[in-house]
């Protein structure tokens, strides 16, 4: 079982590609975007066309990279960088020097997600650009994924509150919800409603 006082799902809400994803939602999303290291650059291969690269600094180091669908990213010990195929350059969010230390980095066909100790960054493909929320001080990281799921407003960070001495037993995620079991609840997020929804246990 595991204790913390909030638990944070990344869920983006693509209005863009509505239609797009909600005929495809359930189906294998070729990756459209592959990742390749040379010479202290990162490159993107998009859709085994155009390559567009990142170089990296003397003092920088390459920490974890991966593509997935319409994403790919990278993190170093000084940014987490994303690029989609849609873009036409890499969108880059500078870290802190200590931030990447406990840093948890995810990817699905449409977002890319990173969790340091004190917050949260998400990318979408539908809007490429970064958002963020700050995790409170003294919680504790369980579970950092992402999804892609449909929502009619725009992207954001949905939240629910544990109780005191509430625990975590399970968490599921699919395409379009996300259900976690806690020792008093059962809390699921269905993502075109955007809001999370509560069953008593007992």
């Amino acid at each position: 079982m595991l204790r913390c006082r909030k638990f944070f799902i990344i869920i983006i809400c693509m209005s863009i590609f509505a239609s797009t994803i909600s005929s495809y939602a359930q189906e294998e999303i070729e990756d459209l975007i592959d990742i390749a290291e040379s010479n202290s650059k990162i490159i993107a291969i998009i859709e085994g066309r155009k390559t567009i690269s990142s170089d990296l600094r003397i003092d920088e180091k390459l920490l974890w990279s991966g593509s997935k669908g319409y994403l790919g990213a990278f993190l170093t010990n000084k940014r987490f960088s994303v690029i989609s195929t849609s873009s036409d350059a890499w969108r880059v969010l500078p870290l802190r020097l200590d931030e990447t230390e406990k840093g948890v980095a995810s990817l699905s066909p449409y977002i890319a997600l990173l969790v340091t100790a004190d917050r949260a960054i998400g990318f979408d493909a539908a809007s490429n650009r970064f958002i963020e929320t700050r995790l409170p001080i003294h919680d504790e990281l369980v579970a950092a994924e992402a999804e892609f799921g449909l929502a009619a407003e725009t992207s954001a960070f949905i939240e629910i509150t544990l109780r005191v001495r509430e625990t975590i037993e399970e968490i599921k995620i699919t395409w379009s919800k996300a259900i976690v079991r806690t020792s008093d609840r059962l809390l699921t997020f269905e993502a075109k409603g955007a809001t999370w929804n509560e069953h008593r246990l007992y």
